[in-house]
């Protein structure tokens, strides 16, 4: 049975070739996957550190004046999704 099996392997040498090319980067394509997910899962807690320091943080007043021919209307625009 084994001398069965080597000579088809002798024979067919280039599918069993790429069969393990192609399963060998399935796995490394699902053990880098499991990595990124695991090291995203257990992040710590930190406080904010890019600004925690600045002397002058400066921000805008979060609303729209715009002159209309009535009256000047004020509104708080809504927080649109990046």
């Amino acid at each position: 049975m084994l001398s069965l099996a080597l000579r088809t392997l002798r024979v067919r040498w280039t599918a069993f070739t790429g069969s393990f090319v192609a399963l060998t980067l399935g796995v490394g394509l699902l053990t880098v996957t499991g990595l990124a997910l695991a090291s995203s899962a257990s992040t710590p807690e930190r406080a904010p550190e890019r600004l925690a320091t600045a002397p002058v943080v400066v921000t805008s007043q979060n609303t729209l004046h715009v002159p209309t021919p009535v009256a000047a209307r004020t509104t708080r625009p809504e927080a649109t999704p990046c």
